[in-house]
């Protein structure tokens, strides 16, 4: 869903650095105590034996790895 242009400015403050970091805190790769490592030239977050029997989120930056890694826990749970 695309947020319209007249929000921007609201949803810029909504992700502002403080809720970002409590959100991050909240992020299942943090709760599980996982790291990004560098792969090629993005950065992996895997749980599980490998990419085939686990979940991984790629991103060009640790937080996007990060977010991506969320993207694809929420979407297993709900699988």
């Amino acid at each position: 869903m695309e947020v319209p242009f007249h929000m921007h400015s609201q949803v810029a403050h909504i992700l502002s650095q403080e809720t970002f970091a409590a959100e991050r805190k909240c992020a299942w790769a943090v709760i599980l105590g996982l790291e990004p490592t560098l792969d090629g030239n993005q950065y992996c977050i895997l749980w599980g034996a490998d990419l085939q029997k686990g979940v991984a989120g790629f991103g060009e930056t640790p937080e996007k790895a990060i977010w991506a890694f969320e993207k694809a826990m929420n979407e297993k749970a709900l699988a």
